[in-house]
């Protein structure tokens, strides 16, 4: 069975699985849960769980034990809710960024990127380690900073294990996971000298020894058991690429023999023979979710579209027997619909009635030319197009032959003080970046997570309260990639 260019199996026709509800919301959500309670929390603090509602502040995170019990993370700390009730609380000054757990155990990474195990009860242990990139819990915790360590920890918080660094500057750690007792690292390494070629590769680590590296071109942001997910779209098995989707993918959840992966506006079923089904959902695949068997699954995300309601939180039983994707009639295609209007000859070229009249249109309210022409003038606004004379002269000054790789540039470090609902609008601009040659095809802004949030150089978007690190990436005519980074303090 083949692989196809827009991920799903070789089949005669596209697949999904019904939607069984959608759960309106009042605001953005930032977080799901699915497991003995369906759970979602919203930027605005209303949290449910099951048919129970609360209030609390601008909420980051949930995750649910096994025996039903919800950790909630929000601005001001950890919440645990049991049975509808509140039954414990933690504060921390700076909040909570982030909750992830496995099986009893949880990770919560506070406002300053400082990585706490709790326990049910809310009780809290710190791990000896900041500017936590990603925090991943198995039989170990393992943990990847942003200055590209990676260290694993005991269930109590004691250190056991730190990756040998493979460099002093120039490595990035993407991506992190368990697969049973093997740790998978994921990291690229930036050529620092010409002529040096970016590394792309992951490491099989097990009880601290490297059991194999390999290079796989690709750079991974995510990976859940044996499954990895791409950041220039696509799915890979134990380091071979079994789906080829066009869009990231940052969302894995391992399900044994097929894993549940969301790209861009779609969540895909995918097994080594490449992807079974998809589902389309209203808003991004941010926030994923599934109960053990995975009957319940719920996905939830923003359109990215700040003039539209919020997108309701979707619930899917992934197990459900897949149907034909029928495609819906668009607007276009009505247009193909329209009634003929018949007209003839004497009522074209006669004197007596006007083209708009035959169409029905009203009479503008201009009465000559020189009226139109005045109102158009109203609306145009010149805006003088300078040239960078200096960059300008500098590229025609080249040789003909010698290459000026672009170099980007991200801008400079940014505070900001959040709203009321705990988020700031940023501008991230990469106008700066030397470009002589004009050599770049393509831009792309990536957030701490190797999410892709915009792929033009000057974007404007929404961040929650707490750190992020923002990086620029660049590619040029010869496929060669280059960043630069920028860290963003929402207060």
């Amino acid at each position: 069975m083949g692989i196809l260019n827009d991920g799903f199996a070789d089949c005669t026709m596209a697949l999904t699985v019904p939607v069984v509800s959608k759960f309106d919301v009042t605001a953005r959500v930032t977080a799901v849960s699915s497991g003995k309670n369906l759970s979602y929390g919203q930027s605005n603090g209303v949290l449910k769980i099951g048919s129970d509602e609360f209030n609390t502040p601008t909420i980051s995170g949930l995750y649910e034990f096994p025996y039903g019990d919800l950790i909630v993370g929000n601005s001001e700390g950890i919440l645990i809710y049991r049975e509808g009730k509140e039954i414990a609380s933690h504060k921390h000054e700076t909040g909570i960024d982030s909750v992830t757990g496995h099986q009893s155990n949880a990770v919560v990474i506070d406002g300053l990127g400082r990585a706490h195990l709790v326990d049910s009860k809310g009780h809290s242990t710190s791990v000896d380690a900041s500017s936590v990139l990603f925090a991943k819990l198995g039989d170990q915790l393992a943990i990847a900073t942003e200055s590209g360590h990676v260290y694993t920890y005991s269930l109590e918080g004691l250190r056991t294990w730190e990756r040998p660094p493979r460099g002093d500057v120039g490595e990035r750690i993407t991506a992190i996971g368990w697969n049973g007792d093997i740790l998978i690292v994921a990291r690229e390494g930036h050529g620092l000298v010409p002529g040096e070629e970016e590394a792309l590769e992951i490491e099989y680590w097990k009880s601290g020894n490297l059991q194999k590296r390999v290079d796989v071109n690709k750079r991974v942001v995510s990976i859940d058991g044996p499954w990895m997910g791409l950041d220039m779209g696509g799915v890979m098995h134990e380091g071979e690429i079994v789906a080829e989707l066009q869009h990231p993918v940052h969302l894995l959840i391992n399900k044994g023999n097929h894993v549940l992966a969301g790209s861009w506006f779609h969540l895909h079923k995918i097994t080594t023979q490449g992807s079974q089904w998809s589902v389309e959902t209203q808003g991004m695949v941010e926030h994923l979710s599934s109960n053990q068997d995975g009957t319940a699954v719920l996905i939830a995300g923003s359109d990215q579209n700040d003039y539209t309601d919020p997108e309701p939180v979707v619930l899917i039983d992934s197990t459900a027997e897949p149907v034909p994707l029928i495609e819906e009639n668009t607007a276009i295609d009505d247009w193909g619909e329209a009634p003929a209007i018949e007209v003839s000859a004497e009522e074209i070229y006669g004197d007596d009635i006007s083209i708009e009249e035959l169409a029905g249109i009203e009479q503008s309210e201009f009465t000559d030319q020189s009226d139109l022409m005045d109102a158009l003038n109203d609306e145009i606004i010149n805006e003088a197009i300078t040239e960078d004379n200096d960059d300008l002269m500098f590229a025609l000054s080249l040789d003909a032959e010698e290459v000026i790789a672009p170099s980007p540039d991200a801008g400079g470090d940014q505070s900001l003080v959040a709203d009321e609902d705990g988020t700031a609008v940023v501008t991230l601009d990469g106008s700066g970046t030397r470009d002589p040659q004009e050599r770049i095809t393509s831009w792309s802004w990536v957030d701490d997570s190797g999410k892709e949030v915009a792929s033009t150089p000057v974007v404007r978007v929404r961040l929650n309260r707490g750190g992020h690190r923002l990086e620029l990436r660049i590619k040029d005519r010869d496929g060669r990639w280059s960043s630069d980074s920028i860290d963003v303090r929402v207060k």
